[in-house]
C-alpha cells in the first residue's frame, strides 16, 4: 500500500512505519502560531449550507436539524483576514490546478502548508467550510437553472452538466464521505479540547492519541481535496461519459484508518 499515492488506509492498522512518515511530514508543516477561532461553531454553520444544498436534490444529506448559528459570529482570533477571507483563500487552493502535482497526496500537503497556523482541529473544519462553499455554489446554480436564465448562462460558461441524473450515486457516495469526514471532525474537536497537559495517561497513550489526530487530519484533509476536484473537473459530458466521482478509496480510508 502506498500512503502517498492513491491507495486507500491499510485496514486493522496500528501505526505502520508508512504512518509514521508521514507524521513526521505534517508536523513539518505545523507551526502554530496562537491563530484560533470557535471550531465546533463553524463546523455547525457547515453543516448548514449542507443541509441547504440538499434541498436542491442535488445530493442526498440530511441532517436532523438546522442551527441557527451565525459564521458572521465567529471571530479569527489572531488572524488579520477575516473568516470569509481564510475560507476564501483556502477554497482557490483546493480548485486550483497544479501542473504535474495533480497527485492527491502532494495536493494535500500544499494545503497543509496553507493551514499551518492553525490547530488540527480548525484546520479540519476550515478545509469542510471551503468544500461546503465551493459544493453550494454548484448546487445554487443548478437548482436555479430550470427557471433563472441567468443560471442557465452560468452553467453554460461553466460547462456544468445539464443532467444530473446519471450523477446521483455519485453524489450519494459524496455526501457520505463529507457525513464521515463531519463525524470525525466532531471527535477530533473533543480530543483537542481535552486538557492533555494536565491529564495523568502515560507516555505512549499520549503518542498514540495525538498520532490519530494527526492521521485524522490528513485524511480529511485529503477527502475533501479529492471532493473538490471532482467539483471542480466536471464538465458537461454525454449520459454514458458521466463524472465518475473517484472517491471511494479517501471514504475507505476513513472509515478503516480513523
Amino acid at each position: 500500500m502506498n500512503l502517498f499515492g492513491n491507495d486507500c488506509f491499510p485496514q486493522n492498522s496500528s501505526m505502520p512505519s508508512e504512518d509514521d512518515i508521514l507524521i513526521k511530514k505534517l508536523l513539518l508543516t505545523h507551526d502554530p502560531d496562537g491563530r484560533s477561532l470557535d471550531s465546533e461553531l463553524l463546523l455547525r454553520a457547515m453543516e448548514n449550507v449542507m443541509c441547504y444544498a440538499a434541498t436542491s436534490q442535488v445530493c442526498g444529506f440530511h441532517i436532523d436539524a438546522i442551527a441557527k448559528d451565525d459564521v458572521r459570529d465567529i471571530e479569527v482570533v489572531g488572524s488579520q483576514e477575516t473568516l470569509a477571507q481564510i475560507i476564501d483563500r483556502i477554497k482557490i487552493e483546493m480548485l486550483r490546478k497544479h501542473p504535474g502535482k495533480e497527485n492527491l497526496h502532494t495536493r494535500t500537503m500544499i494545503l497543509f502548508d496553507v493551514l499551518g497556523n492553525y490547530r488540527w482541529d480548525v484546520k479540519m473544519v476550515l478545509t469542510l467550510a471551503a468544500f461546503a462553499a465551493a459544493f453550494s455554489e454548484f448546487c445554487i446554480i443548478m437548482q436555479q437553472c430550470p427557471c433563472n436564465p441567468l443560471a442557465v448562462s452560468v452553467s453554460v460558461l461553466k460547462h456544468l452538466p445539464r443532467n444530473l441524473s446519471t450523477l446521483k450515486p455519485q453524489f450519494k457516495a459524496l455526501s457520505l464521505l463529507v457525513r464521515t469526514a463531519m463525524d470525525v471532525t466532531k471527535c477530533i474537536i473533543k480530543l483537542e479540547g481535552l486538557p492533555f497537559r494536565y491529564a495523568r495517561l502515560d507516555d505512549e497513550t499520549m503518542v498514540i492519541a495525538k498520532s490519530w489526530i494527526y492521521v485524522a487530519t490528513y485524511w480529511v484533509t485529503r477527502g475533501m481535496v479529492a471532493c473538490t476536484s471532482q467539483i471542480r473537473d466536471m464538465k458537461a459530458k454525454k449520459p454514458e461519459q458521466a463524472v465518475r466521482f473517484n472517491i471511494d478509496c479517501s471514504m475507505g480510508a476513513l472509515e478503516s484508518g480513523i
